[in-house]
């Protein structure tokens, strides 16, 4: 048996490539969502399915000799073809490249499309808001019309309603419709479920996420860990882009915030027990546009129990928990990486135990900060108190 898996476009048969309407005509059967399959003028044998698994079980009970597999868009891009690939091993297959939404969507709003970031939240979840705050131009594909007005009112909560939304609409049908407007001009719109967007803004701002000035967080009073202090502890969190962080004793959400713009494929679980806190987290969540940041108000760790795994942890406040917190964070994960801020000594001893008890590998690195101080036309350096930096992960040779 031989499977083509075919890029089908975005829609319209005449959009197929000669290659797949070849392949298609040598087919015994063809396989693909009603959508797609009702396109096809050849008289075959359907059947309509697009989920993977469906289409292997269903061709390994049947006596094929060729087989067309009819995906959306190409093979290539957030294409049920990589699942089909792996499940399909057994037998030889062909992938038929086809035009995806993007392409053909550029095209129609005659734009290039080498600069663009792509990205897919159809049926999963995408920090939209964030590729947007950084990138001039985003592709998103979504699941349905809801989507869109999800996203005009977070783009005006987050005051970027300025941003240029293109919607396209059943893409390459008779009935096709593309809207550019600006997101806050069209929050109240209904939109197609078939329907893709580009955005466009013109005012993309990347932070420099290692480092936030001090001023620029909400404060109103509540502790925060210092730029330089938060800078460092970051850095020692060694992220990756799609990382997932809890940060416990998150007060203003400095930490959070920094963290959160550096991993833009991630998450940061802000966990904070005090109620203007929270508030704060919220403040300084919203000013730097930083969606992908999730406040969970409760104590550590009983507030873990309904989050996911976490790759790394940030204890910044405990209450006096941390045994506590790092044995819950080893059940949720056992590959964890964790940092520890801490200033007394006493603290410092208690850590110290905890993760030689627990057979951690770990470093400690203490800082002592002076900043300038204006005392009658001279400038004096004002000290703080030392910060005591741990860096751990559990010893590999006691890895679950």
């Amino acid at each position: 048996m031989k499977v083509y898996i075919i890029g089908a476009g975005v829609g319209n048969d005449e959009l197929f490539t000669y290659a797949a309407k070849k392949a298609i005509e040598a087919s015994d059967i063809i396989i693909g969502s009603k959508r797609i399959t009702e396109n096809v003028s050849e008289n075959k044998e359907i059947f309509n399915s697009y989920k993977p698994l469906e289409i292997y079980e269903y061709i390994k009970t049947k006596r094929f000799k060729n087989v067309a597999v009819l995906l959306s868009g190409d093979v290539g891009f957030y294409s049920g073809a990589k699942g089909l690939v792996n499940l399909l091993k057994e037998y030889e297959i062909e992938l038929i490249p086809g035009i995806s939404s993007a392409v053909y969507f550029c095209a129609r709003l005659k734009m290039p499309w080498e600069d663009i970031k792509l990205l897919s939240a159809h049926g999963k979840k995408a920090n939209i808001i964030g590729y947007i705050r950084k990138y001039k131009k985003v592709f998103v594909l979504l699941s349905g019309k809801d989507d869109i007005k999800n996203l005009c009112d977070k783009l005006c909560f987050y005051n970027m309603g300025y941003v240029v939304l293109n919607i396209g609409q059943r893409l390459s049908y008779n009935d096709e419709k593309i809207i550019t407007a600006k997101a806050e001009d069209i929050k109240n719109f209904d939109f197609d479920d078939l329907s893709i967007i580009l955005a466009e803004n013109q005012k993309p701002y990347d932070i420099f996420a290692d480092y936030i000035a001090d001023e620029e967080f909400i404060r109103d009073g509540v502790p925060m860990t210092k730029s330089e202090v938060r800078t460092l502890s970051v850095a020692k969190l060694e992220l990756s882009s799609d990382s997932v962080l809890y940060d416990i004793g998150a007060g203003t959400g400095s930490v959070s915030v920094a963290a959160a713009l550096k991993i833009i494929d991630g998450e940061v679980y802000a966990i904070e027990k005090n109620e203007n806190a929270i508030k704060l987290i919220e403040k300084n969540k919203r000013k730097f546009a930083a969606d992908n940041i999730v406040v969970v108000k409760g104590d550590a760790p009983s507030a873990f129990e309904d989050l996911p795994k976490p790759t790394h942890i940030f204890i910044g406040g405990s209450s006096g928990n941390i045994q506590k917190i790092i044995e819950a964070a080893l059940k949720k994960n056992s590959r964890v990486k964790i940092v520890i801020n801490a200033v007394s000594l006493n603290t410092v001893a208690e850590i110290i135990n905890i993760l030689k008890e627990k057979n951690f590998k770990y470093e400690i690195v203490c800082i002592n900060i002076s900043k300038n101080k204006s005392i009658g036309g001279h400038e004096l350096m004002t000290g703080q108190n030392p910060i005591y930096i741990f860096k751990a992960e559990l010893s590999t040779a006691y890895l679950n």
